[in-house]
C-alpha cells in the first residue's frame, strides 16, 4: 500500500518485477529471469502490482509498467521466506543430474519426458536459486548449463559453423559457407572467433588456399550438432588415377627420372613428359638438381595431395 501518499512498500520480488517492467521486459519468463524469481512468485508479484495499478497486462498477455509504475518511489521489504525455498525439488534435482553438459531446451524436454512448460518452470526456478545459467538471455531455453559448469558456450552462429566442419578431413571456407548457409564475410569472422577459442585450426592448403579442421575441443564440444549438414571435401589440384599412380611410385622411390616413370608405368614418354610438366606447374613435384635429366621428387604439397587422394580412393 502507499506510504504517506508518495511511496509504496513492495516486497523484494515485487520490486524486482517492477524494475524488470521498467527495463522493458514484457513476458513472465523475461520478467522472472531479470528479477531472479520463479514463475510462481513472478505471477503473484505481477498480480499485486496490477492491483496497485503499477502494472497492467495488455494484448498478447504482455505486461507493462503503468505511468504510475514508471515514476513512483518504493520501499523494499523482505520476501516472506518459505520452508526449503532454496532447495530444488524432485523435478529440479532430476534436471540438474541430467545437465552433465550444456544442453538445449528441447533436448531436456525429450530426455526428461515432461512438457516444455514444465521444463520452463523447473529451469526458471533453478535459475532463481542460482543453480543454472543461460547461453542467451534473450532466448534462455535455447541452451542451459549448470552454474558450476565452465564449458565455454558458443553463439548460435558459432554453433552452426562449428557443426558444419567435418571431423574426418579438412575443408575450406567456401564449403563451410554452403553447409552452414551463411554469407562468406560472416563465416570468415566466425571462423576467426572459433580459431581464437581453439575449437578450429587453420592451415595452408593446396596452392595457398586456407583450409580448416576441428581441434579435439571442437570435436567434443557439446554444442556441435552431430546431425548437421557437413561441409564437402574441397577439390584437389589433381584427381586422376594416373596422377595418383605417378605420385605414388615417386614417393616410394624417393626420386625418379622421367624415363624411370615411363618404364615402370608403361606410359608413352611424350605423355609422361607433359604430365610431369603439369605436376611441376601445380607445385606437386620438383627436380632434385639442375641437370636436364635430374630425377623428380614430391614437394610437401605433392605429399599432402597424394595422402588425400589415397584416403579418398580407399573411402
Amino acid at each position: 500500500m502507499p506510504l504517506k501518499g508518495r511511496s509504496y512498500a513492495l516486497t523484494e520480488s515485487q520490486a524486482a518485477c517492477l524494475i524488470a517492467l521498467r527495463n522493458g521486459k514484457v513476458s513472465k519468463p523475461e520478467i522472472a529471469i531479470q528479477a531472479k524469481v520463479d514463475l510462481g512468485k513472478t505471477a503473484a508479484a505481477l498480480g499485486v502490482l496490477a492491483w496497485l495499478q503499477l502494472a497492467r497486462q495488455g494484448q498478447a498477455k504482455k505486461w507493462h509498467a503503468t505511468a504510475r509504475g514508471k515514476r513512483i518511489r518504493f520501499n523494499v521489504l523482505p520476501d516472506r521466506l518459505r520452508r526449503n525455498s532454496g532447495i530444488p525439488g524432485p523435478g529440479g534435482r532430476r534436471l540438474l543430474k541430467l545437465l552433465d553438459r550444456p544442453m538445449h531446451g528441447n533436448e531436456i524436454v525429450e530426455r526428461l519426458g515432461v512438457s516444455q512448460q514444465r521444463v520452463r518452470q523447473l529451469v526458471l526456478k533453478l535459475y532463481a536459486q542460482g543453480r543454472v545459467t543461460f547461453g542467451d538471455q534473450k532466448k534462455p531455453f535455447w541452451i542451459i548449463r549448470r552454474a558450476d559448469d565452465r564449458t565455454p558456450l558458443l553463439s548460435r552462429t558459432e554453433e552452426r559453423v562449428l557443426s558444419a566442419i567435418p571431423r574426418e578431413y579438412v575443408t575450406n571456407a567456401a564449403k563451410i559457407r554452403l553447409a552452414a548457409r551463411m554469407p562468406d564475410n560472416k563465416v570468415q569472422k566466425i571462423l576467426g572467433e572459433l580459431i581464437a577459442g581453439r575449437f578450429v585450426e587453420e592451415f595452408e592448403g593446396f596452392q595457398g588456399n586456407r583450409v580448416y579442421r576441428l581441434t579435439e575441443a571442437g570435436k567434443n564440444h557439446p554444442q556441435r550438432n552431430q546431425t548437421a549438414r557437413r561441409a564437402a571435401v574441397p577439390r584437389l589440384p589433381v584427381e586422376s588415377d594416373r596422377v595418383r599412380k605417378v605420385l605414388s611410385i615417386i614417393l616410394e622411390s624417393g626420386a625418379l627420372r622421367i624415363r624411370d616413370v615411363t618404364d615402370m608405368l608403361r606410359i608413352p614418354r611424350q605423355s609422361i613428359n607433359a604430365l610431369m610438366q603439369y605436376l611441376k606447374r601445380k607445385r606437386l613435384v620438383k627436380k632434385t638438381g639442375p641437370e636436364f635429366e635430374a630425377p623428380y621428387s614430391l614437394t610437401e604439397e605433392g605429399r599432402a595431395a597424394l595422402a588425400e587422394m589415397t584416403r579418398r580412393h580407399a573411402a
